[in-house]
């Protein structure tokens, strides 16, 4: 059985902290790196043409544009439902009357803590909030049904939104 020993913060930002994490283990002590940072909620918003919400954003790492859902960090004061109807409505200006949760993924559960809680959002009705982008998003419907294409065409690459479509797809029965 491993059992965490200790923890020292070695660097710290405003969105990450990283620590070395010393382990007990049967064969012996290991330190590990992790990265801390905040869960998230992404969301599946479909209208009653069973088209998605996409927004088309810069992505500052692979620095290039894509489509991807809505998302947005979980601050202190929010839960998960707050703050995915909050990223609706500042990300593509609707909220949901029906919001579903659908599943948590962990991304690199090896080095990172983040959970992303994945909602399906349906019932959509005008509602706008400012948001924090740097940017204004481009809104982008595209039919459900159809998705994968965007994955051939490469213009969605994110690993959560693609496995979060599927599962909204199924939930659907589309």
């Amino acid at each position: 059985m491993i059992k965490r020993i200790g923890e020292k913060e070695i660097f710290k930002t405003k969105f990450f902290t990283i620590k070395d994490v010393e382990l007990e283990t049967s064969k012996g002590r290991a330190t590990y790196q992790i990265m801390e940072k905040r869960d998230t909620a992404l969301i599946v918003p479909i209208n009653e043409k069973n088209e998605v919400f996409f927004v088309k954003e810069f992505f500052a790492a692979s620095d290039e544009y894509n489509l991807s859902l809505p998302k947005g960090r979980i601050d202190e004061e929010y839960d998960a439902l707050e703050t995915a109807n909050k990223e609706l409505q500042e990300e593509i200006g609707f909220k949901a009357n029906k919001l579903e949760k659908l599943v948590i993924f962990t991304m690199s559960p090896g080095y990172l803590t983040q959970k992303t809680h994945v909602f399906l959002a349906r019932e959509l009705v005008k509602s706008k909030l400012q948001g924090d982008e740097l940017e204004d998003l481009e809104v982008v419907k595209y039919p459900l049904d159809r998705f994968e294409e965007l994955i051939i065409e490469r213009q969605l690459k994110e690993a959560r939104s693609i496995a979060a479509l599927f599962l909204a797809r199924k939930a659907l029965s589309i």
